[in-house]
């Protein structure tokens, strides 16, 4: 059995036995916002794994507390949790902190680095966290980047005035790297987005067919809704209610702002689980920003959300492959999955292709997917 060498500073999990001087050091490092001692041994209970402490013979030198939460969420500061999400979207860092011995010394990086891999294998995409005492550099540097989320301003006002939420994606290596920063691009230029899309439905002659085989009155989820402009309005305006879906919060509050009675939700179109079925649903110019993998995937998605009859609706690419574009001087990941492939999962999940057009001319060039989820449920 391995045993820990006390002369070594490391990290290892944190135990029960550690609680006293973890919160003895939280004590001294965050005299400003101090948390209660129950704050941490609830953390540690709901889920140990994502405690730790960085230990030396001259004792504790640094802890973190982490578990997986809500995407675009944080708890309030010296709150407990009571318990952890069924279906966690994001890992959360609720806390890392260092006494100055132990900074300089990598032991942050690399306790991040190993939380990243933890989340990854859990299948969780995004880290979040809440970056104080003018640490958001630091995250930075481990690749988080502030997320403006004015859902968030009364429970980061209890961190103090120079809190930031903070992200970072985390898909699987081996795509291209602009594949990890599609929420965040969008989230950046939220304004510029809105401004460049305008109002033009461009692809009326596809929704007009979409409308042909969705009941007016239905219910219709829209994965990657944008800002509602022109896509979501002309959905509303033509008799359906409305779900609209995307990463980006600021691009959900222009939504909430237009179409006050519909229902706008901030997340990764990846991991929506509404326990609800819909008549239609589309993934128009959002579905192919997912690398192959995650487009593979979001067919169960489509799947459990599609009821008997309904139509689904999204964009593609001609070809399987990656394609790399522009948006305002950022790379833009576009990704695909051959034709065959497309038809082969449709028809595992449940769905008949009723129209596919490659490069529609009349459509900016796009490539379009129209199908229908067969009758019964019963195999599925």
């Amino acid at each position: 059995m391995t045993r820990y060498d006390p002369s070594a500073r490391q990290w290892r999990p944190m135990t029960a036995d550690d609680l006293q001087a973890t919160c003895a050091l939280s004590a001294t490092i965050h005299q400003a916002y101090p948390e209660d001692d129950a704050v941490f041994a609830e953390r540690l209970r709901l889920y140990p794994t994502g405690c730790h402490v960085y230990a030396a013979a001259e004792g504790i030198a640094a802890y973190v507390l982490s578990h997986p939460w809500r995407e675009f969420d944080a708890p309030p500061l010296n709150s407990l949790l009571g318990e952890l999400p069924a279906t966690p979207s994001t890992y959360y860092i609720h806390d890392l902190a260092l006494t100055p011995r132990a900074r300089g010394t990598g032991a942050a990086t690399s306790i991040v680095r190993k939380l990243a891999d933890h989340a990854r294998g859990t299948g969780l995409r995004t880290m979040s966290l809440v970056a104080v005492n003018g640490s958001a550099g630091f995250w930075q540097r481990q690749g988080f980047e502030s997320a403006r989320t004015p859902q968030l301003d009364a429970k980061l006002k209890s961190y103090g005035d120079d809190a930031v939420f903070m992200s970072r994606p985390l898909e699987a290596a081996g795509w291209h790297p602009s594949s990890r920063n599609i929420g965040a691009l969008y989230e950046r230029h939220a304004d510029a987005f809105d401004r460049d899309r305008g109002t033009r439905l461009v692809e009326r002659a596809w929704f007009e067919r979409f409308r042909q085989v969705v009941p007016q009155g239905a219910d219709v989820l829209d994965l990657g809704c944008g800002s509602g402009e022109p896509v979501a309005r002309f959905l509303i305006e033509a008799g359906y209610r409305l779900t609209g879906v995307d990463s980006s919060p600021t691009l959900i509050d222009l939504c909430r702002s237009r179409f006050r009675d519909q229902t706008w939700i901030a997340g990764d179109m990846r991991k929506v689980s509404l326990a609800r079925r819909f008549g239609g649903i589309v993934a128009w110019n959002s579905f192919f920003h997912l690398t192959p993998d995650d487009q593979r995937a979001m067919f169960a998605v489509f799947r459990d959300h599609a009821e008997p009859d309904a139509a689904l609706m999204f964009t593609s690419g001609p070809a399987a492959g990656e394609a790399i574009g522009s948006y305002q001087g950022e790379a833009l990941y576009h990704a695909s999955l051959a034709t065959a492939e497309y038809e082969a999962l449709l028809a595992a999940h449940g769905f008949s292709t009723m129209q596919h057009v490659v490069e529609d001319p009349e459509c900016g060039g796009l490539t379009v997917w129209l199908a229908l989820r067969k009758g019964s449920l019963q195999s599925y």
